[in-house]
């Protein structure tokens, strides 16, 4: 059930980046780390999501959502440094934005990391590639 739901966060998540990234910048694209890290996102956790259908491979899909959870931490925290502030444009609503895909990224790895905890306390016999 955790792994399900954390599956189907990580391809919520990824298409809802991939296109709201591509709505954001369409037609004035910002310094290119900023957007290509997005799409770095957006890869790896449809990759996670695809290598984790059958129950293996857990762990690419907690790599995933640990580098998500780093980028928007950076993401928020810098946003809202007080030095940085009237350089930065981000507004409310993107601030609020970020708070929430910095909640849901975590949720999506304490959902793989509990799967891959409750693997592995399984019997042998029962157990997956985690």
């Amino acid at each position: 059930m955790l792994l399900t739901s954390s599956r189907y966060l990580a391809l919520i998540f990824a298409i809802g980046l991939g296109i709201g990234e591509a709505v954001k910048n369409w037609g004035s694209w910002q310094y290119a780390p900023l957007w290509i890290v997005d799409y770095i996102i957006v890869g790896w956790l449809l990759w996670g999501f695809f290598k984790t259908r059958l129950g293996k491979s857990i762990s690419t899909l907690l790599g995933g959502w640990a580098f998500t959870a780093g980028v928007f931490y950076m993401a928020l925290f810098v946003s809202l440094d007080p030095e940085l502030a009237q350089h930065n444009n981000a507004n409310t609503t993107m601030l609020f934005l970020m708070g929430i895909m910095l909640t849901l990224s975590i949720l999506g790895f304490l959902g793989a990391l509990f799967a891959i905890s409750t693997l592995q306390s399984a019997p042998p016999d029962m157990r997956n590639d985690v």
